[in-house]
């Protein structure tokens, strides 16, 4: 099996603007990105065009892999902005992410069903055949995040809803962070059926206390630097999607506290330190 490509997501370095996060890339070596629309939004607000950034990642030697995500117009979905870390977000639609990934050329959309009310599961699974039929028709896969306390809570339910759209273009997106907190393991991954898998968010963790309070968008680790078994998690989700790339998300204050070159340079140590030590 080919080397993993392991790539960046916005959340580890949240504070970037696109040419901010493709630079970063490019000095540190991360072949693979993955970001909102809103980021790409604001690139063409400050006067960027698409054919142009497409040569910056091209110049960069790196390639946006999935657009993230589609949060927004989704059964139960909250209407107004995504807020954290101070920073407020548009909540992404199928057509904002849509026309991002036509733009720069990404093959992978995920779709989280995040800060959404619960509803009747079979609501949910026309919703997302829809979307996975209109994404097929621009060649785009549609990789599902399960989260916790949404519609989609975890690995097996993201596979049963999967499965009930019918629609091939329907995948996964393993996140190792949510994959942990259901308490999913790698032999659940192993079990998927062969292609479930269509993309890898990457964190370590470190199990909290019992009675600490769960804060969105705090706490992850490194690769290397929690409890988790990642390699045994990667190579089964490698074994289910051998062309998958991984990308690493990593929201914790040290790096929030870091500058952009900074928290990417302090990324690729950690990673290429965790590949190394791994055979990964």
């Amino acid at each position: 099996m080919e080397k993993l490509e392991i790539g960046l997501c916005w959340g580890t370095v949240y504070k970037a603007g696109l040419i901010e996060m493709i630079e970063a890339a490019a000095r540190h070596h991360f072949p693979t990105l993955s970001f909102p629309p809103a980021l790409y939004s604001y690139a063409l607000e400050a006067g960027h065009d698409a054919a142009s950034l497409r040569k910056r990642l091209r110049d960069a030697g790196t390639r946006v892999r999935v657009a993230d995500a589609i949060s927004g117009g989704l059964p139960g979905a909250a209407k107004g902005p995504v807020t954290f870390a101070g920073m407020t977000m548009p909540r992404p639609d199928e057509k904002a992410c849509f026309a991002m990934a036509e733009a720069l050329e990404v093959p992978i959309v995920n779709l989280a069903h995040y800060g959404a009310d619960p509803v009747p599961r079979e609501q949910l699974v026309e919703a997302i055949a829809g979307i996975c039929r209109r994404a097929a028709q621009r060649g785009l896969t549609i990789a599902m995040e399960f989260v916790p306390h949404t519609g989609i809570p975890d690995l097996e339910g993201a596979q049963e809803i999967a499965e009930a759209t019918g629609e091939p273009n329907c995948t996964i997106l393993l996140d190792t962070w949510h994959l942990a907190r259901t308490g999913g393991t790698a032999a659940h991954v192993a079990d998927l059926p062969p292609g479930s898998i269509g993309a890898l968010q990457l964190c370590d963790r470190i199990e909290p206390p019992a009675d600490a309070p769960y804060v969105p968008f705090t706490g992850r680790d490194l690769p290397g630097e929690g409890e988790l078994p990642l390699r045994e998690i990667v190579n089964a989700a490698r074994a289910n999607s051998p062309a998958i790339t991984a990308e690493i998300e990593v929201f914790s204050d040290e790096l929030a506290a870091m500058s952009i070159d900074a928290a990417a340079e302090r990324t690729a140590r950690a990673v290429n330190k965790w590949r190394a030590e791994n055979g990964i």
